[in-house]
This record gives C-alpha cells, sequence and structure tokens, in this order.
C-alpha cells in the first residue's frame, strides 16, 4: 500500500508540476527505459504481503483496543477517586464542624474554668485570712494558756509550801518494832519516848510534848509499820532531827515529814547535795522552800551538775 500511495503521489506531482511544454512526447526508449526502473524499485504487491498488511493492522487494532480497555479502567479510577474525595470532603466538613463545636465547648469550659477559679482563689483567700486570724487566736491562746499554766504551777508550789509548813511539827520514824500487849494494841507514844531516849540519847524524851502519834497503813506481818509524830513545838522537831546522825550505822530512818511532790523534787536533787557534803560544801535544802538547793549560799538550779576543782 506504502508504494502505490508512492506511486499515486508521484503521478500527481509531475502532472501538477510539469508545464505544457515539458508534457511533450518523451523518448520512447527513455520512456520505456524508466518504466524498467519503476518496475525494478517497487515490485508488485503479492498475496502474502497484503495477509502481512493486515496482520500488522489487526496487531495495532488490538493494542488500541487494550488502550482503550486500560483507559476504561483508568477512567474507573478516577471516577472513584473522585467519589472517595468527595466522602472525604464531606467527612472533612463533618469533622470542621464538629471542631467548630468542639472549639465552642472548649471555650465555654475556659469561661467556666475561669470563673471557678476566680472564685475559688476568692474563696480561698478568705480561708487563708481566716486561718490566719484562727492561728494569731491560737497562737494568743497558747501564751494564756501558757502563763495560766506557770500561774497554776507556781500556785500548786505554793500549796506545796503552806502544806509543808502546816507538816514542819511532824518527823516519821522508819522500822521501830510494834510491841503488843495483852489487849492486842500498842502505846506507841511509850514507844517513841523509849527510842528517842535509848537511840538518839534524846534527853527530854519523857518530857517533850507530842500532840498526836500513830503508826500509818496496814498491818502487815514481820515488817513493823512506820510511826509519825506531831510535836507541839517546832524547836523540838529541829533538836530531834539534828541527832539523826546517830542513827547512820542502824537499820532506823527518820526525817520531816513532807508532801510526796516535795520528796520527789528534793529526790533528784539529792546526789548534788550528798557531794557538796562529801566535799565540805556548804549546801542545804531552804525551810521556806523545801524543795529548793543552795549551794555557797546561792539558789542551785534543778538538774546542774556539781563540779569539783
Amino acid at each position: 500500500m506504502e508504494t502505490l500511495t508512492k506511486r499515486k503521489n508521484r503521478s500527481s506531482n509531475s502532472s501538477t508540476n510539469e508545464s505544457p511544454e515539458q508534457k511533450k512526447p518523451r523518448n520512447t526508449q527513455n520512456n520505456t527505459e524508466q518504466l524498467h526502473v519503476d518496475d525494478e524499485e517497487e515490485p508488485p504487491l503479492t498475496g502474502p504481503c497484503i495477509m502481512s498488511e493486515a496482520d500488522k493492522m489487526q496487531e495495532t487494532l488490538q493494542q488500541i483496543l487494550e488502550k482503550l480497555g486500560k483507559l476504561d479502567a483508568i477512567e474507573q479510577s478516577v471516577n472513584n477517586i473522585q467519589a472517595n474525595l468527595l466522602k472525604l470532603e464531606t467527612r472533612t466538613e463533618t469533622l470542621e464542624s464538629f471542631q467548630a463545636s468542639a472549639t465552642k465547648d472548649i471555650n465555654d469550659l475556659k469561661e467556666s474554668l475561669n470563673f471557678a477559679e476566680g472564685k475559688h482563689s476568692s474563696k480561698l483567700e478568705s480561708i487563708n485570712k481566716h486561718n490566719e486570724n484562727i492561728n494569731l487566736k491560737l497562737t494568743n491562746l497558747e501564751k494564756e494558756n501558757q502563763a495560766l499554766n506557770k500561774k497554776v504551777a507556781d500556785l500548786e508550789t505554793k500549796r506545796l509550801y503552806l502544806e509543808a509548813y502546816s507538816r514542819r511539827e511532824n518527823i516519821k520514824f522508819e522500822n521501830i518494832l510494834e510491841f503488843e500487849d495483852g489487849s492486842d494494841r500498842e502505846d506507841t507514844e511509850q514507844v517513841l519516848r523509849s527510842f528517842l531516849e535509848t537511840e538518839l540519847g534524846f534527853l527530854n524524851a519523857s518530857i517533850v510534848e507530842i500532840q498526836r502519834v500513830h503508826r500509818l497503813g496496814k498491818k502487815k506481818e514481820g515488817e513493823p509499820r512506820p510511826i509519825l509524830a506531831r510535836f507541839l513545838r517546832y524547836k523540838d522537831c529541829e533538836q530531834i532531827l539534828s541527832l539523826g546522825r546517830r542513827l547512820k550505822d542502824s537499820n532506823y530512818k527518820m526525817y520531816q515529814d513532807l508532801p510526796y511532790e516535795i520528796v520527789q523534787r528534793r529526790k533528784r536533787q539529792m546526789p548534788t547535795l550528798m557531794k557538796a557534803k562529801k566535799n565540805k560544801i556548804p549546801a542545804a535544802f531552804s525551810k521556806a522552800q523545801p524543795d529548793k538547793l543552795f549551794i555557797r549560799g546561792k539558789l542551785w538550779p534543778d538538774g546542774k551538775i556539781l563540779e569539783i576543782s
């Protein structure tokens, strides 16, 4: 077919481009040679060539159809993509609407939170101020309580001093044997007078005036009860107590009758008193304030250690 086309083109070109003069008859020989040349260059089409060209055309058509099929698939994919894009756009619009609603809710929550924080801050400030007032009142009450406790302690100490003063004519004696007569009762005053004369060497034992005398507590087998004696005169008590050194190597004990609290306070300072006396340092408890220890005429602080240089 290409050969036929060329020939047609040549014929058309030759007839169109040549002038009338050029259309004059040419040499027959030349024409014959030209025909022979043409016959040699373009052989006539045969049946197999025509079939080959048809196969090529069919193959080309087949390729075109395959490409068209691919184009249909591409078009279907594009349509699917467009549908998905439409859905995505719809979802995007929904999300944007939801975001706008959420943003509004968040802003509302922020406003509510700010309002609540402001209210909370106001309440907290009020509570803190109230707590400060309470703490101030508690501090004042604590100071007042401490002052009252000190006053109570001072009053208790004064009461103890008054009690000690009222009992200063009393003397306690321990480990004096109990004697029983036929009536199952002893003459405690006579037992005490005999003790004062024989054990202490008190010359006025028979005439010293005793207001009251009795044993303390319930009777226990094999253990004599203490004797508490109240003398009429304090000077007699001082004289009797001054003879206490004669009981040093015996089992007898004799001491001034004092309130229990005073006795406990004196016990804490007794090691200091004994240490001072051992080193021949003047030391004694006050008579008016029997729990106060004085060393070298000065009040000694309770709990302070006496250092001997």
